[in-house]
């Protein structure tokens, strides 16, 4: 067991304390790789497994809880600053785990703040501040939260249940780099496994297999890719018309075959109908409704704030640029909400 907890004077039985459980196969392995691991906090604690062909770096995590205070909400964003530290100093060669308590809620809601979503199509929750932060994170490091990419009855997605309301919640997760996305092949949980250890929480497993071979690459030719409604121009339709026929005129040849000029007549057609009747790919990009030109303004932006109150953590600047992230932050949701 790797593991990394507070100071006696500071332990409390519910706030502190992560670890990393390894069986004798893994824990050879990681002693074969060096024995690496480091303590982050009482709430981040990393290991590195130098595997073949793929170093893999597994870190467990504890979230404070959702906020209700602003103390309670600098507390989380000191976690996820310390989690970002922590994945700056990890190669980007290896396959990353994140794993653990994160205390986050997230949903459908929340992939209308990020236009390449982290967040699968299969959530039980309505998203809350932990889970906007989560998402954020994810976002920026090309992470996503792979239980939401796993369909399974709700007794299996979800992990805790709130003592008062006694509705079940997923708050525990698996994170992975994206690129390693297709080597998770499942995540549940297990109700009954967590009961002889007495927690409040339930068993999460993960079933991992690297795919490290290549997939074929398409060699269908590629297609012709015009706009249709300006084939209802007349005045483009006649200039194409002409600029076809002027160019079948000009390139005939009485030598070749009745094959070879039809495999001309096809390849002059495709590229004089492709610089005639273009496709603008801005105009005809498919879009909810919500997803409006201000929307995705505001969500740069509040990437770009996001990356800069990182970059200035520790600076006199960081108070500034952390006001800022959680002004575009409220200010994305609120745009949306009024969708």
């Amino acid at each position: 067991m790797i593991y990394s907890g507070a100071p006696h004077e500071m332990k409390t039985r519910k706030a502190h304390g992560v670890a990393i459980c390894l069986d004798q196969t893994a824990a050879k392995v990681w002693k074969d790789s060096g024995s690496e691991w480091e303590p982050i906090s009482e709430r981040i604690v990393k290991i590195r497994l130098q595997c073949t062909p793929i170093h893999i770096t597994v870190i467990a995590v504890y979230s404070p809880i959702n906020p209700t205070t602003k103390e309670m909400a600098n507390e989380s964003d000191k976690f996820y600053s310390d989690l970002q530290d922590t994945i700056n100093n990890v190669s980007t060669k290896d396959m990353i785990i994140i794993m653990g308590d994160l205390n986050a809620r997230v949903g459908q809601k929340q992939q209308q703040h990020i236009a390449k979503s982290s967040v699968g199509p299969f959530t039980v929750d309505v998203e809350n501040e932990n889970g906007t932060r989560l998402t954020d994170f994810c976002e920026i490091n090309n992470i996503i939260v792979s239980n939401t990419f796993f369909k399974h009855k709700l007794a299996h997605q979800t992990s805790w249940m709130h003592p008062r309301n006694k509705i079940w919640h997923m708050i525990d997760y698996t994170l992975v780099n994206k690129k390693f996305r297709s080597s998770v092949e499942d995540v549940r949980m297990f109700r009954r496994a967590a009961g002889a250890i007495g927690t409040d929480h339930h068993l999460m497993r993960v079933k991992i297999r690297m795919h490290l071979k290549s997939r074929r690459k398409n060699v269908n030719p590629k297609k012709m890719s015009v706009d249709n409604t300006k084939l209802k121009d007349d005045k483009l339709l006649e200039e194409f018309q002409k600029d076809l026929r002027d160019t079948i005129d000009a390139t005939s040849d009485d030598t070749i075959n009745i094959d070879e000029r039809y495999q001309l007549f096809l390849s002059q057609l495709k590229e004089k109908a492709e610089q005639h009747f273009p496709v603008d790919k801005n105009s005809n990009r498919k879009r909810k409704e919500w997803l409006t030109t201000d929307i995705l303004k505001i969500v740069d932006q509040k990437a770009q704030a996001f990356i800069e109150w990182q970059n200035n953590r520790g600076s006199k600047l960081e108070p500034k640029y952390q006001k800022k992230y959680e002004r575009l932050r409220k200010t994305a949701k609120t745009m949306t909400e009024q969708r």
